[in-house]
This record gives C-alpha cells, structure tokens and sequence, in this order.
C-alpha cells in the first residue's frame, strides 16, 4: 500500500444488530453459519400487499431488546420509547448494544463521544392522522372531501401531542445522544442504502482530525411499510418472486447477482458499530474488531428507471449506476492507496435489483480489473432482504463478525452466475475473508459510498 495520511488510527471495539437474523450478535452470527435466511411469509391479516419479508420479528420494543441496561437508562429508554417509531426502537437499540459490546463507560467525557447515524426517511402511519383527517371531512352531494383550508384550525387539534418526533429521521441519533450523554459531534445522515458508508466515512475523519476520540456510528430501515413499498413497487426495485411464492413452503426470491434475479425483498433491521482512537481504546484494554481505514462516496445524474414503463432506458440506468460505483471506489483506492492484493473481501451493495447488481459489477470489473477474479464477493442480501439504510450496518457488523471467526459467509440463494456480473462469488461458508473488506453501500438513485476496514 501506499504512504498514508500521518493522523490518529481508528478502530472498531463495539458491534450491534437488530435483523430478522436475530436478536444477538452471537445468533446473528449463528444464522450466517447455518446459511439461514430471515425471508417469510406474510399471514393473512398482514397489511402488506405482498407474500415474503424478511422482518425482526423478535424486536418489539420491549425495554429487554435494548439489552443490559442500569436502572437509570433502563427507565429513560423505556419512557422515550413512547415517542419512537419502529425504525428509531431498533436504531437506538442497535447502538445501546454496540455500547454494551464495547463495555464503554465512563473512560471518554462526554464532549469526547460523538453520534453519526443515518436512516431512511421514516413514513408516519395513517392511523396517527385518522382523527385529524375526519374533523376536516366534508360531504356534499353524497361526495366526501378532504377541506385543506380546516386542517390549522380544526385537525391540527386532533393530532397525537408530539406526533412529529415519532417519526424525524435525526432522532434515534438525538435519543442515543441524550441517554448516553455524548455531546460530542453528531451527525444525521439520509441518503437511503447509501447512509451507512456516509455516516461511518464522517465518523472516521471527525476522529482521525482529533474532534472526538470515539463515536457510536448506526444505521436504521425498513422497508416493509406498506407505503415504503408502493414505493419500491413503483420504481420497479420489488421481486417479482414475492407474488409467485405464496403459499409456497420453499422460496427464493432473493437472488443477488444471480441471473434469474428480477428485484429485491423488503426488510427492516438496524446495525450500530462503536469506532474509537487506537491508542484510547488500547488504553481501556478494549477488544479490537478491525481498523476503520476510511471510505468515499459519489453520486451520477439520475435517470429514470421505472421497469418496463414508458420512457425507460435500463442501459442509461446501469451506465449511471456503474459511473457512480466506479467513482465511489476510485476515490476511496486512490486516497487510501489501496491494491487488488489488499482488499480481503468485498461486502457488496448487491440485493437483487436487476439494474443496480450489474453496475455494481461491472464497476468493481472497471477498478479491479481481472485481479477481481481472485477477491471473494458476498452479500447478505439474500438473509436479511433490503433493510432501505439499515442494510449497510447490519452487513459491516457481518463482515467484521467474518474477521473475527476467520469464516466468510455465502451469498444466500446463489446458484446461476450472470454474465453481466463477473465476480468471484462465495457460495459456501467458511472461504477465508482475508484480511479487510471493502463495503459496498447504494441506493438505486445514483448514490454511493464505500469504506475499508482492516485487520488491526
């Protein structure tokens, strides 16, 4: 490698996960092991118009999914726990459990400690606003109406106190801020799949630049909101698999870089890692999961992709993906002068998205050139499904996890190689992980960002 910047090194001492994997670090790690996904099929009172998700089921917002807490804290989270939507619940709870992991205390002051954690915009439910929607009907004619001009002076009066902070994609950073008492710099990031690798890249160099000495980076999604998937529905990102699975015993319908793919599966979940200065966290005697080396994000004009609508150009749609790809790993080789040869595995952005799999590729070709043939290629895309923000964290913590057993994880469901996808692909558990990664994060927008992380 080449010469590198002359500032402080930072590492990773801290890992927290909340996926449909499981509910701690330890069975979220069993679950890869064993190669099994955490796809299901929807019940029949399920809202969602769709067969397969892949859920945290487990996580409900009880106070014990925060893990070990003291009283004092125990009591705060459970009273704001009022005021959080899911997405938030399991945001916050991935850091408490990264802290916990960490055995963070009272070795830092609090200005020392700093927050960065992206999300994904967060929908508020139609129930919170019912009320306030019927006090401003009005029926004519038979015809009923909604009356906008009575919404200040009538509905407003009829919304839950507070609805608001439910449901502002900067407070799960602002809740882990206050019941941990870091003030130091705090960062809210919301770029959708791309969050992750922006939030972590911030938290490193706020680190490395002396600002803070440690900083609880997380990410936090879902997808399975019914109104987040008219979304993905709309935008042609959803696996046509989900609606030929129903009822259905065994299922694939998520199947990253895989030939047969035709869209991802919705998920939820949220991961949190605690990132520190080396010769601090040396100094508390912490354990050292990994290096964070730093990463790059970039962005390329958007293009249209509806699948299959009118207006559509799926060429112009991959060739912007992969110059958005392509720039995001440029910038992050030739920063941190890294080689073919140093780059262990990489944990890619791929979830089955017909577009987005094929530019990841082929960018990763454009970089790596040939020598891409010998770097083993995953995903937990098909585990955990897509996440939205969240995916990033929980993939980095399998990654690092993948260090820490010297065991690396397949891609889940991966049986047909694409000819647009020439990678190295894993496809049974326990290929060597090598000793870094890169990670790979993307939204189907254009955005990405990527960081590396080491062996330490």
């Amino acid at each position: 490698m080449k010469n590198e910047e002359t500032s402080r090194r930072v590492v990773v001492t801290g890992l927290g996960v909340v996926s449909a994997l499981g509910a701690t670090k330890d069975e979220f790690w069993n679950a890869c092991r064993e190669g099994r996904g955490g796809l299901k099929t929807t019940t029949k009172d399920d809202p969602l118009p769709i067969t397969t998700r892949a859920s945290a089921d487990w996580f409900t917002g009880d106070i014990g999914d925060f893990g070990e807490l003291d009283p004092a804290r125990k009591k705060a989270i459970r009273k704001g726990c009022k005021l959080m939507a899911r997405e938030i619940q399991m945001g916050v709870a991935s850091a408490q459990l990264a802290i916990q992991d960490a055995k963070l205390r009272d070795e830092y002051p609090s200005l020392r400690v700093g927050v960065s954690v992206a999300s994904d915009y967060i929908v508020t439910p139609p129930q919170e606003m019912i009320d306030a929607i019927l006090e401003c009907r009005e029926v004519a004619d038979g015809v009923s109406q909604l009356r906008f001009d009575r919404w200040g002076e009538r509905g407003m009066k009829k919304m839950t106190p507070l609805w608001q902070l439910k449901y502002l994609t900067n407070m799960s950073a602002s809740h882990i801020t206050i019941y941990n008492e870091f003030f130091g710099p705090a960062f809210d990031v919301t770029n959708r799949e791309a969050s992750f690798g922006i939030a972590l890249a911030e938290a490193i160099e706020t680190i490395k630049r002396g600002a803070a000495d440690a900083m609880i980076v997380g990410a936090t999604g879902s997808r399975v909101h019914p109104y987040r998937f008219v979304d993905a529905l709309k935008y042609g990102e959803i696996s046509k698999e989900i609606l030929r699975a129903y009822g259905a015993t065994e299922f694939k319908p998520c199947l990253p870089f895989d030939a047969r793919r035709s869209g991802e599966i919705p998920g939820e979940g949220a991961g949190a890692i605690l990132i520190e200065a080396e010769e601090t966290a040396k100094k508390r005697g912490a354990k050292i999961y990994a290096e964070a080396v730093g990463g790059a994000t970039r962005c390329a004009v958007y293009h249209e992709r509806k699948l299959g609508g009118a207006g559509c150009d799926l060429g112009a749609t991959v060739e912007t993906l992969r110059e958005s790809f392509r720039l995001t790993l440029q910038s992050l080789v030739e920063r941190f002068g890294i080689a073919a040869s140093d780059v262990g595995h990489i944990n890619a952005a791929a979830r089955g998205d017909v577009m987005l799999d094929a530019a990841e590729a082929l960018a990763l070709r454009d970089v790596f050139g040939d020598a891409l043939d010998s770097i083993p290629t995953t995903t937990l895309s098909g585990h955990i499904g897509n996440p939205g923000a969240g995916g990033g964290a929980i993939q980095t913590v399998a990654s690092l996890l993948a260090l820490d057993h010297n065991e690396l994880f397949p891609i889940l469901n991966y049986e047909v190689p694409d000819p647009e996808c020439r990678i190295n692909a894993v496809r049974q558990f326990g290929e060597p992980p090598g000793d870094s990664f890169i990670k790979l994060c993307a939204n189907a927008s254009g955005q990405t960002s990527a960081v590396f992380l080491r062996r330490r």
